[in-house]
């Protein structure tokens, strides 16, 4: 099962970190390619569970992913994608934050695993580095740092 992980410093608190990046429902406001979000019926942004449509830009596709695991106290967030265009399958992601306590600013960790064709899993890895990192610069630059 191939595996992605990518870091970044994040020159903000913290807790603002945490703000944006733990809104399961948010992403469209930092994400590139994210146009539009709903939680599905039955649950919260917040309950594990919860199931997020994505509306992705420039096309009809549809992205659902299930929240997994929400805990402020390790400012970790976990999702499995349930359905999508994407080259990979079988995902589970997580996101941690840690503070850099020198500086008051945060390490933001994202990683993965994924089931892929056989052959391609170089392929996937790629793809899912390109993901986080846009993400992570996109998310900076939403913070204004």
């Amino acid at each position: 099962m191939p595996k992605v992980f990518v870091s970044t410093v994040i020159n903000a608190p913290i807790e603002r970190v945490w703000r944006v990046a733990s809104d399961f429902n948010g992403l469209p406001a930092w994400m590139p390619g994210m146009k539009d979000s709903v939680i599905e019926a039955g649950k919260t942004e917040k309950q594990i569970g919860a199931v997020r449509k994505l509306g992705m830009v420039g096309t009809k596709d549809i992205l659902r992913e299930r929240l997994e695991e929400l805990s402020p106290e390790e400012y970790l967030i976990s999702y499995s994608v349930l359905e999508g265009p994407l080259p990979v399958k079988n995902i589970r992601t997580s996101m941690r934050l840690r503070p850099i306590t020198d500086t008051y600013g945060t390490l933001g960790e994202w990683s993965t695993e994924f089931d892929t064709e056989k052959g391609k899993e170089e392929e996937g890895q790629q793809f899912m580095a390109r993901v986080f990192n846009a993400g992570f610069r996109a998310l900076k630059k939403h913070l204004g740092v």
